[in-house]
């Protein structure tokens, strides 16, 4: 039961206590009756308020605001315009890297001399039926930027009720539908694809599921019902495609097999080496799917990864644990200390690798995936302080910092005979990440006042 009580709820209180009005006010019982009927609205109210940033053990927030709500919000105005006037492409999809200088998609004389992607290991892209280097990294995430603006349009819709939020949240759904549709026309429905150049390709990975799902998930509450059909039908068709190939990519990642996927990922036939945070990955799928559908073959599923990782601990791990950890905690509060852990595991990791400028020690302006998922997994800790992390990094990352290499770096896993000049092409081009991240992040705390 809620504890926010139902109109008839409330009318049953009176029925029992009585106006203080009608009856006056009599001793003991009645005087408990009016201090109830007057006091505790106003207690239930202050419960329902979002909950404010927690206080360090020095009994101050981590970081100080720097800017004023206003002009917090002004900055996602004008980074909203930039994605709308110039990145947005065919369709609705937002490309993972533009140019920094005009916003136009890398050619192939800017990847000149590139450096050579570890994910070929080794091989070519004719070799492995990919498109030239500078197409496919530039669409590489072009799935997760639009899920990720499709989750803040979903969220500014919800604060502003105006319909043009609603049609860009529309079309961005309907760019998502556009992806499933280049898999679907292939005969493999259910699957997401990288759609490099805006076109069918044998890559996918765990970012078609997990990003693409979080976008979903925040469009549901909001979507029409065509679109609420449209939802439910790729949600479902999408889990059971991943049932069916035992959540292994069947044309492999780049230069890894499907066996070796297997192998690195799930180990044995008991899926000996899953952990939570790759379950992670899965589980929000399936329970979404189970929502659409009450199918118990989906509760099955669910309980398969509950079964193999049981004998794990959370640990301290990727930007995803933050997001995904706070969703599972709203999908399923009866694990609710497995994706506690799971959180707090990688807020640790976030909170130590943010610089004084906003970016993040490895990933440059990605760190605004890290104020994503703080922004949603606030509400889940009120004695942790990530909202002052998150609004830390949303006041400091601007178009300058949305870069996934920092500019005059290679970056940790870069090759051991790379040089600066092979990886200077991507420290010159917009990171969709960066930028469609720092807008649900940024819609998401102002939905829930964090800001």
């Amino acid at each position: 039961m809620s504890f926010l009580q139902t109109s008839q709820d409330r009318s049953a209180g009176n029925r029992i206590c009585g106006p203080a009005s009608e009856r006056g006010i009599e001793a003991g019982g009645s005087l408990l009756c009016l201090i109830m009927a007057r006091v505790l609205p106003a207690l239930i109210l202050l419960m329902a308020l979002p909950a404010r940033p927690a206080a360090t053990a020095e009994g101050e927030q981590k970081y100080k605001p720097a800017m004023s709500s206003q002009q917090l919000e002004k900055k996602a105005k004008r980074l909203q315009a930039l994605v709308e006037d110039k990145i947005v492409q065919d369709h609705g999809l937002i490309p993972m890297f533009v140019r920094a200088s005009d916003y136009k998609l890398p050619t192939a004389e800017d990847y000149k001399g590139a450096y050579r992607h570890r994910h070929l290991k080794g091989k070519t892209e004719e070799e492995l039926g990919l498109p030239p280097m500078h197409v496919w990294r530039a669409w590489e995430n072009t799935a997760t930027d639009t899920a990720y603006y499709l989750a803040a349009m979903a969220y500014k819709y919800r604060c502003t009720g105006d319909p043009k939020d609603l049609a860009v949240s529309r079309r961005t759904f309907g760019a998502l539908k556009y992806i499933y549709g280049l898999t679907a026309a292939k005969g493999e429905r259910g699957r997401l694809c990288k759609p490099y150049g805006g076109v069918w390709s044998n890559q996918s990975s765990g970012d078609q599921t997990q990003c693409v799902l979080w976008g979903l998930a925040a469009y549901r509450s909001i979507a029409p019902p065509a679109d609420l059909a449209d939802y439910n039908r790729m949600i479902k068709e999408a889990a059971e495609y991943n049932i069916r190939t035992e959540y292994v990519e069947p044309h492999g990642y780049f230069g890894w097999t499907p066996e070796m996927l297997r192998a690195g990922n799930l180990g044995d036939e008991k899926w000996s080496k899953a952990g939570w945070s790759y379950a992670a990955i899965f589980l929000p799928q399936l329970n979404l799917a189970w929502q659409a559908t009450g199918d118990p073959k989906l509760l099955r599923e669910i309980q398969r990864w509950y079964d193999a990782c049981s004998d794990k601990r959370p640990r301290r791990g990727p930007q995803r644990d933050l997001y995904l950890g706070a969703l599972l905690m709203e999908m399923d509060p009866f694990h609710h200390e497995i994706w506690r852990g799971l959180v707090l595991g990688a807020f640790s990791a976030t909170s130590s690798s943010i610089l004084p400028d906003g970016t993040h020690s490895r990933h440059v302006g990605r760190s605004a995936i890290d104020a994503m998922g703080c922004a949603t997994a606030q509400r889940w800790f009120p004695d942790v302080d990530m909202i002052s992390v998150a609004r830390h990094i949303l006041e400091k990352l601007d178009v300058d910092a949305f870069r996934f290499v920092r500019p005059g770096t290679k970056p940790a896993w870069a090759g051991a005979g790379d040089t600066l000049e092979q990886w200077a092409v991507e420290s010159k081009l917009i990171d969709g990440d960066s930028l469609t991240a720092w807008l649900a992040a940024y819609w998401e705390g102002r939905w829930r006042g964090y800001w």
